[in-house]
Formats: structure tokens, C-alpha cells, sequence
């Protein structure tokens, strides 16, 4: 790895995103015709989406080295093959995959491991329409099921949750390292 693309993967909070780009375009073909374009010397990291089967996506992202680069691809757009695509900013998005069932995390009530329902506001058997803790709106009350300590809240108090909040900083740790 060179100096150059070290400096890229420093930056990785500074990427754009293409979209609807054609399949048959290769990331090294893309990378290559875009930094012509603007006269950069890798400068950029290329990197198509691929689904969970590895087949190509038509959104690619473009990892730029600083600030300046990004706001003049998106003023000016990228020609490739005969077609002008838009460069937007990315904007990640993080999101912490909560049961509907047990309100655990990193699984979907299709998968949880739980058979009955558990109450979000008071970690009980039951559905959360049927709780009597909830219906009174007593929070000190309030029994999280995934929280040990500092259990005055429900499992869907995203803002006060410290295991949601936990998991949130993970994914986000983890999205640094993307591509």
C-alpha cells in the first residue's frame, strides 16, 4: 500500500456515492477513468456494493482524501463510458438490529431463541399492550430486559439504554473499517 492510499484510508468519513452505475464497470476501470477526469494521481479508493451473494450492486463509493476532492467530484459529476453520474455525500447510517420479541440485539424475532413474548417496559411474559407497569407510567418502575443496572428504563429508550447505546457505538467503531 502506498503513502497516497494510506491517506485515503485515514479519511474514511470523507466518501461519496454513485448510483445506478453499470455493472460491466470494474472498480479499477472506474477508479482509473475518474481520477483522469480530474487529474488526480491515486488519489481515491473505488469499491462497488455487493450483495451478500457477492453479485454486483450499481452503487459505488468513492473514499476521497480530503474534503476539497469530495465537493468537486459532486459539483462536477463523473463521466464514465459515455454517462454522467451525480456524486452525493455519504451519509452512513448506523442501526442496531432489535428483536420484536424478546428485545434482544443482533437478532430478528424470526430468529430469536425465545418462545414467549417478553415485555419491553417490565422484562415480563407478556405483550406490552397488556402491561400494567407501562399503562401506569411509573418509570422508576420500568424493567429493561437487557440491562442489569440502571434498569429505570424500557428496552425501546433507545436515548437512556446503555446496552443499545453499547451497540450503537460498536456498529458505528465498525463502520470506520468498511471496504
Amino acid at each position: 500500500q502506498n503513502k497516497t492510499s494510506a491517506t485515503v484510508l485515514k479519511n474514511k468519513n470523507i466518501r461519496g456515492i454513485m448510483r445506478d452505475v453499470d455493472s460491466d464497470l470494474s472498480d479499477d476501470f472506474m477508479k482509473s477513468e475518474i481520477e483522469q477526469q480530474f487529474n488526480w494521481s491515486d488519489k481515491i479508493i473505488v469499491r462497488r456494493f455487493v450483495d451478500k451473494m457477492k453479485n454486483k450492486r450499481p452503487t459505488v463509493m468513492i473514499t476521497f482524501p480530503c474534503e476539497e476532492d469530495r465537493m468537486l467530484a459532486m459539483e462536477k459529476g463523473v463521466f464514465l463510458v459515455n454517462s454522467h453520474y451525480e456524486v452525493d455525500a455519504f451519509k452512513p447510517k448506523y442501526s442496531v438490529t432489535q428483536c420484536f420479541n424478546c428485545h434482544g440485539f443482533d437478532h430478528t424475532r424470526i430468529w430469536c431463541p425465545k418462545k414467549n413474548k417478553v415485555c419491553p417496559v417490565c422484562s415480563q411474559a407478556h405483550e406490552l399492550s397488556d402491561c400494567l407497569i407501562a399503562s401506569a407510567g411509573d418509570i422508576s418502575q420500568y424493567k429493561c430486559p437487557n440491562c442489569i443496572a440502571n434498569r429505570c428504563h424500557s428496552a425501546l429508550d433507545h436515548d437512556v439504554c446503555p446496552k443499545y447505546q453499547e451497540k450503537l457505538a460498536h456498529i458505528q467503531q465498525l463502520a470506520q473499517y468498511e471496504f
